[in-house]
């Protein structure tokens, strides 16, 4: 998600939408919990903490042939005798219709012949028809300059999606950050974009390149293999706990992200004074530029309803926005105006369309 400029629509809510569940066979959420994960999810995320096995791949299946609309990523361990065994498995995974890619855990650390396995692993994905990703743990004390050759091997080899996650809260360098986010630029500059599974120690927030597919507790949530949620793997606090709560118990007790991650702070840009008697998730400022009235919004995002008005989402990423936010983004269909929407909820809806538009959320059209 990107940090957004002054005066534009800001996630305040922690309700999910991506689901990340740690598989172990017995796994505690696999019962009753899964039909509320399943009912509630756009993506569901399912991180193998060990070597596939035909109990995970089962799982997978019994998900796809679900009928609500949901989407699923498989993470999967590729060093050791990982990588052997995911590749028995890749001809079943192809078949699966809602799998919409599969990431081999990979360490920053690993040496050329366990990178070589990866990369045959990845090209036997791709042969079959699945969108194959890397999933780089940086260990402590890793070489940033290693890690970018890395990332660049892993690219050529065909990675269609590269991100990076840390094994250790620890930050080992005093550097390190700086280091890192050095060499994450310089990567996007040549064309590879690497996202961060997590947030990482010692990087300065502010940098769209640096920002992690978590999203600061909005709009995703981890749950380990005893049912305890958490707001991402790395966080000790915990929210909840499924063999004792409902989903929908444990989310309505808060109300804001930054209860439930303190990384979300840097998202909010603005001063609570400027935010006026607006409701949370709406903020309608005055366009920056001056748009044609005619142009109609385009929608690149899917609406999802909630008690509390929607999430707009695209892909991992995705906004909050409260019932009038909502009622407005019905309305960005691809056939009404600015005009019409100006109209039905006033001059400043514009400054909304144009956020989204910058978030990549609406094409604008003539």
């Amino acid at each position: 998600m990107k940090i957004f400029a002054r005066n534009q629509t800001l996630p305040l809510r922690p309700e999910p939408f991506v689901f990340r569940l740690e598989w172990k066979p017995g796994a505690d959420w696999a019962g009753s919990a899964l039909e509320e994960i399943v009912r509630d999810a756009h993506f569901i995320q399912l991180e193998a903490a060990q070597p596939l096995d035909e109990e995970a791949v089962d799982l997978l299946r019994n998900l796809d042939s679900r009928p609500e609309k949901f989407s699923l990523r498989l993470l999967s361990r590729a060093e050791d005798s990982g990588a052997e065994t995911a590749k028995k498995f890749i001809g079943p995974l192809s078949r699966l219709k809602k799998l919409a890619a599969i990431i081999f855990i990979i360490s920053s650390r690993s040496d050329e012949p366990a990178q070589t396995e990866v990369s045959s692993l990845l090209s036997a994905a791709a042969s079959a028809g699945l969108k194959p990703g890397i999933l780089v743990e940086l260990e402590p004390g890793a070489s940033v300059s290693g890690l970018e050759q890395l990332i660049k091997n892993l690219r050529k080899s065909g990675a269609m999606e590269i991100a990076l996650r840390p094994t250790s809260a620890a930050n080992p360098h005093p550097n390190f950050g700086k280091n890192l986010a050095n060499c994450l630029s310089h990567l996007k500059s040549e064309g590879i974009s690497v996202s961060l599974e997590e947030c990482f120690p010692g990087l300065e927030p502010g940098l769209s390149a640096l920002e992690p597919s978590c999203r600061r507790a909005f709009g995703s949530c981890y749950l380990d293999s005893q049912g305890r949620v958490r707001a991402c793997r790395q966080s000790r606090e915990i929210l909840g706990d499924l063999s004792r709560q409902k989903l929908e118990e444990i989310w309505s007790g808060y109300l804001l992200a930054q209860s439930v991650c303190a990384e979300v702070g840097p998202l909010k840009t603005r001063d609570k004074n400027e935010l006026g008697p607006e409701e949370p998730g709406l903020s309608m400022s005055p366009c920056p530029v001056e748009l044609d009235s005619s142009l109609r919004p385009v929608p690149l995002f899917i609406l999802k309803d909630k008690k509390w008005g929607a999430a707009l989402i695209k892909g991992l990423d995705g906004l909050v926005l409260s019932q009038k936010g909502g009622k407005l983004a019905r309305m960005i269909d691809g056939k009404n105006t600015l005009r019409s929407i100006r109209k039905k909820f006033g001059p400043r809806s514009a400054g909304l369309i144009y956020a989204l538009f910058l978030m990549g959320l609406v094409r604008l059209e003539k």
